[in-house]
């Protein structure tokens, strides 16, 4: 079990997770990514490039930055990672990092950028970003097209790991598409506000599309009194 707890001195509401992890995080917040992390990496063996995506079953479950953390503690450790916004529909990465610019994935995909040009290093945290790009009308289309394949196939050559911001997979169809191209998914579970029917029903999908579930983070979780993110790394059934 690894905690999330409030930092100090962060004016910001518990319940909006949003907590950067950053050199001066809390030792809680840390150890409970480093968890994480490790989990992550014993569960997945190998010297190959790994692909992993991270979604929920419904929007504001904490998805988008537990990606963001997860991303950051492997750059900690001198890992090569991609952080890559596929939830082109309400993308908040480019956002969440400060990372410049309009270009990105959607860019990418229709021939508009170029892939290396969309791509933008954010030094502080040792990682790389390929932010989600223009909003397109379809970002179905655009995920399930040959080029996305291609994009994906480039980029394990360049990583040690890459990581996929994808949008809840009971709302859209954009993170069951991409399954086929996943080495694994994580699973972000909100409590006080994740619902088991809706759970079931993400759980459900992830298996006819012949997903490998990693696990499941946990996250808002009560504890003495107060409310805590604990981070919990299970492996999924």
């Amino acid at each position: 079990m690894a905690i999330f707890g409030k930092q100090k001195n962060k004016k910001r509401d518990v319940d909006s997770a949003e907590f950067l992890l950053q050199e001066d995080s809390s030792f809680s917040i840390q150890e409970a990514y480093k968890a994480l992390r490790t989990n992550v990496q014993f569960s997945m063996p190998g010297g190959a490039a790994k692909c992993i995506g991270i979604t929920s079953s419904a929007q504001s479950e904490g998805k988008s930055m537990n990606t963001v953390n997860l991303a950051i503690s492997f750059g900690q450790i001198g890992k090569r990672v991609l952080l890559i916004d596929c939830d082109m529909r309400l993308p908040t990465v480019a956002t969440k990092l400060n990372v410049p610019g309009q270009s990105g994935l959607s860019n990418v995909l229709i021939g508009e950028t170029a892939l290396d040009q969309a791509i933008q290093p954010v030094e502080a945290m040792h990682i790389d970003v390929l932010p989600a790009g223009t909003i397109p009308p379809d970002p179905t289309s655009l995920l399930e097209s040959e080029q996305m394949e291609k994009v994906l196939e480039t980029v394990r050559q360049s990583y040690d790991y890459i990581f996929i911001d994808l949008p809840p997979v009971t709302t859209v169809a954009d993170g069951l598409i991409l399954a086929k191209y996943m080495d694994g998914f994580l699973l972000v579970v909100k409590h006080g506000q994740s619902q088991y029917r809706a759970i079931s029903a993400m759980m459900n999908q992830l298996k006819f599309a012949n997903a490998k579930v990693l696990g499941v983070i946990y996250a808002n979780a009560p504890s003495s009194g107060k409310k805590y993110y604990h981070g919990y790394y299970g492996y999924a059934k």
